[in-house]
Parts: structure tokens; sequence; C-alpha cells
């Protein structure tokens, strides 16, 4: 990576850096604090929110949009909007591939 790339984050990562009782906040924290930036998008912002709501962390809604402000207002940070169709994504075998494929997509339409 050269010092001005940023890298899309997923659900799991923005979730981590953004939550202190997140398995692996501080490692992912010193990952992310050493980055030049980053990047979020609609699908990564809208997961941050669904899993600070559940009932794994119970934030409320109130809560969970402050935080992602904070995370996603910080110098460095860009937002990537979410123009990729559905069949623009890589081919995947596994249900569970389906938004990493998107997000990879996303990140190269975007690189």
């Amino acid at each position: 990576m050269s010092s001005g790339e940023r890298v899309l984050l997923d659900v799991n990562i923005l979730s981590a850096y953004g939550w202190q009782q997140y398995p692996f906040h501080a490692d992912c924290s010193l990952w992310i604090d050493t980055l030049p930036g980053f990047a979020t998008c609609p699908i990564t912002e809208l997961g941050f929110m669904s899993v600070s709501m559940s009932p794994a962390f119970r934030a409320g809604y109130e809560e969970t949009a402050t935080v992602l402000a904070f995370l996603t207002q910080s110098t460095g940070v860009h937002f990537i909007p979410c123009d990729l169709p559905v069949f623009g994504t890589p081919v995947v075998l596994r249900y569970k591939d389906t938004t990493d494929a998107c997000l990879v997509g996303l990140a190269a339409q975007n690189s």
C-alpha cells in the first residue's frame, strides 16, 4: 500500500474500531491508527449500525449514530458511494461471501 492509499473497512473492522468492548478493539485501533486514512461505504456504515444495535452490543440509535459520525468525520476518512450493481461483484460460492465480494468490487472500482 502506498502512503496515500486508503483501505475500505468491512463491518467487523469498523465495529471493532468503534467500540472498546468489541473483541480485538485494541489491535484494530493500533492498525487503523497507522494508516493514512480509511474508507467506508453504505454497506459498512449500515452494518455498523446493525451490529451496534444488536442484542450483542445493545447500543441505542443515538449512541451508535454519534460513534459512527465521530469515526467517519475524522481526518483521512473517505466515503465511497455504493454504485456497483450486484452482477458487477466477483462471483462467490457461499452466501457468507456476498457482502465481502461487493466490498472487494467497490474497493477495486475506487482504487
